[in-house]
């Protein structure tokens, strides 16, 4: 039976996906405009990104899991979720490799019946800028894992809307400013918020 708590674990999914996907779509950008200019080609990207973002969100599953099992499991993850905003802050978090990823793709010259290729261009995409994400997922699995169904669906739904901003409306995403400063203000909030057993 449908409740407010699967209402509220459904929009935490979208919110979390888009906070932890703001500043990641700005490398998603370029290659993927570059690479999906055909219907195909985009249904072969966002394919291959939604295979990555599934892997992701198992291992984060499995790490609220290991985090459950120690005592005041909601400050840990409020911690590390701070600890990847402070690296977030100082740039400290490496990008070479994802940088040279980027350099890789754009360098491959993909055929319409190349199809596979695009999704796995898509999932090594995906995975190379949301792999850090984990920790931010896995705190939407620490209060009830009743409800993971329906967090798992928000992200998923948040990906789509990450994903149509960035095919339809990326000159304007790209205009809005402080869009790091505004991914670690939210990891902020959201660590207290988890810390508090708000959410």
């Amino acid at each position: 039976m449908f409740s407010l708590f699967m209402l509220k674990y459904f929009f935490l999914g979208i919110f979390v996906k888009l906070l932890a996907g703001f500043d990641d779509a700005m490398i998603h950008i370029p290659v993927i405009s570059s690479l999906a200019k055909t219907k195909k080609g985009r249904i072969s990207l966002i394919l291959g990104i939604f295979i990555a973002i599934t892997l992701v969100i198992i291992f984060s599953f499995l790490f609220a899991r290991v985090i459950q099992f120690f005592p005041y499991s909601n400050y840990i993850s409020s911690i590390l979720i701070l600890l990847l905003a402070f690296l977030i802050y100082f740039e400290k978090i490496e990008k070479k490799p994802k940088e040279k990823i980027e350099k890789k793709i754009k360098k491959i010259k993909f055929s319409k019946k190349r199809f596979f290729k695009l999704i796995l261009t898509g999932f090594l995409l995906a995975l190379a800028t949301i792999i850090d994400d984990i920790v931010v997922y896995s705190s939407l699995f620490l209060r009830s894992m009743d409800y993971s169904i329906y967090s798992i669906s928000g992200i998923f739904v948040g990906t789509i809307i990450q994903l149509s901003v960035v095919f339809y409306f990326a000159k304007q995403f790209s205009k809005i400013p402080y869009k790091k400063e505004i991914t670690i203000i939210g990891l902020i909030i959201l660590s207290f918020l988890i810390m508090f057993k708000i959410l």
